[in-house]
C-alpha cells in the first residue's frame, strides 16, 4: 500500500508480488531446517521419502489450523514461541555462566580478502526479517492503531538481545560455528551434553514450526491481498463459515510444498532474503513521497526512510550474478501477472 499510494498500481503490485514470494522461500526454506534438526536426532529424517513425507505432513498441518480461522492459527504462534523461547533463555544462562572460551577478542578481527559480505548481510537479514509480517494482517487485530506499534518496537528489541546473546554462548562453546549445520544443538551438547542439546533441537523445532505458522497466516494473506479489485476474483473467496482466505491458503501451502521439498535450507533462505530487498527499498523510498500526499502522514524527519533506502540499494547492487537473474526473473514474472489482471484494478484509497 505505502509503494502503491506514492509510485502507482504496477510498482505497488511488483512490491506485493515480492513480498509474497519471500514469505513463500521463507515457508519452504525453514520447512527444510525443521528437517535438518530433525535429522540431528534421527538421520534418516533428513534424507529420501522420509524427509519429503516430513516437509508435507508438517506443512498441510499448519494449512488446516488456518483454514479453520485466524484465532486457531494465532494459538498456534503463541504456544510455538513461548516453547522456543524457553529453551533459548536456559541455553543462554548456562552458556554465560559457564563461559568456556571468551570469543570476543577474536571476533574483532575482520576476515580476510574473499569474505562473502553480500552474503553473510543476506543471511542476517533472512534471520531478522518477518518484523513486517505484524503489519500484513493488522485488519484483522481489534485495535491495530494501538497495539502493533508496540509490538514492532518491543519485538524488534527483545528479539535483537535474544539473538545477541545466543550467538554469544554459541561461540564461547564451540569456536567454529561454520561447521556445524546445528550449531545451537550441538554448542548446548559441548556444553551439558546429549540431554541439553536434545531441549534446544526441540526448542529449534518449535521455532520454526512457529515461523512457518506465522508465514502461513500473513503469506495467506499477502496472497489475496494482491487479488483484490483485480481480475482474479477467485483468489479473493473468503469462506463463508471461517472467514479464511481459504483459496489463497491452499495456494500459498501448495507451492511452498513443492519449493520445499525440491530445495534446500540456504538457497530458499537467500531467495527469500533477496525478494525481501524490494520491499524493503520500495516502502522507505515512499515515505517522502506519502509525506507530500497526505496531510495526516507523519514520520519524525526522514532519516530513517533514506537510511533503509540506501543500505537496500547496497544489498541489491551487491548482490551476485545469479541472484540478480532469480531476482529479475521474479519481477519480471510479477509484471505478466500484473499486466494480465490490471483491468479493473482500483485506487490505493478503495482497498
Amino acid at each position: 500500500m505505502y509503494a502503491r499510494t506514492a509510485f502507482g498500481d504496477f510498482v505497488g503490485f511488483e512490491t506485493g508480488w515480492m513480498n509474497w514470494l519471500a514469505r513463500l522461500t521463507s515457508l519452504a526454506s525453514l520447512s527444510n531446517g525443521f528437517v535438518v534438526s530433525l535429522a540431528w536426532i534421527y538421520k534418516p529424517f533428513g534424507e529420501g521419502a522420509l524427509r519429503a513425507t516430513i516437509i508435507i505432513v508438517s506443512l498441510l498441518i499448519l494449512g488446516a489450523i488456518h483454514f479453520v480461522g485466524v484465532r486457531y492459527g494465532a494459538v498456534s504462534i503463541y504456544v510455538f514461541t513461548l516453547g522456543k523461547v524457553l529453551p533459548l533463555v536456559g541455553f543462554i544462562v548456562v552458556a554465560l555462566i559457564l563461559f568456556r572460551y571468551n570469543p570476543i577478542p577474536d571476533s574483532l578481527h575482520l576476515p580476510g580478502a574473499g569474505t562473502d559480505w553480500s552474503g553473510a548481510a543476506l543471511f542476517m537479514l533472512f534471520a531478522y526479517a518477518g518484523f513486517e509480517n505484524l503489519g500484513v494482517p493488522a485488519g484483522e487485530y481489534t485495535n491495530p492503531r494501538r497495539d502493533l506499534p508496540k509490538a514492532l518496537l518491543i519485538g524488534l528489541l527483545i528479539i535483537g538481545a535474544i539473538y545477541v546473546l545466543v550467538q554469544l554462548g554459541a561461540m564461547t562453546a564451540i569456536r567454529d560455528l561454520s561447521r556445524t549445520e546445528t550449531p545451537i544443538a550441538d554448542a548446548a551438547a559441548a556444553l551439558v551434553g546429549k540431554w541439553g542439546a536434545l531441549v534446544i533441537t526441540a526448542g529449534a523445532l518449535l521455532s520454526m514450526a512457529g515461523t512457518n505458522s506465522g508465514t502461513v497466516l500473513e503469506g495467506s494473506r499477502m496472497l489475496y491481498a494482491l487479488s483484490l479489485d483485480r481480475r482474479m476474483p477467485w483468489l479473493s473467496y473468503v469462506h463463508p463459515r471461517f472467514r479464511t482466505p481459504s483459496v489463497a491458503i491452499v495456494i500459498h501451502v501448495a507451492v511452498a510444498t513443492v519449493l520445499a521439498v525440491a530445495g534446500s535450507f540456504e538457497k530458499l533462505a537467500l531467495l527469500s532474503a533477496v525478494a525481501r530487498l524490494s520491499t524493503y527499498l520500495f516502502t522507505c523510498a515512499a515515505v517522502p513521497r506519502l509525506r507530500k500526499v497526505n496531510e495526516g502522514f507523519r514520520t519524525p524527519g526522514l532519516w530513517i526512510p533514506i537510511l533503509g533506502t540506501l543500505i537496500s540499494v547496497a544489498l541489491v547492487v551487491t548482490l551476485n550474478r545469479d541472484k540478480l537473474i532469480a531476482a529479475s526473473l521474479s519481477l519480471v514474472v510479477g509484471a505478466v501477472i500484473w499486466a494480465a489482471t490490471r483491468r479493473g484494478a482500483s485506487t490505493p484509497a478503495t482497498q
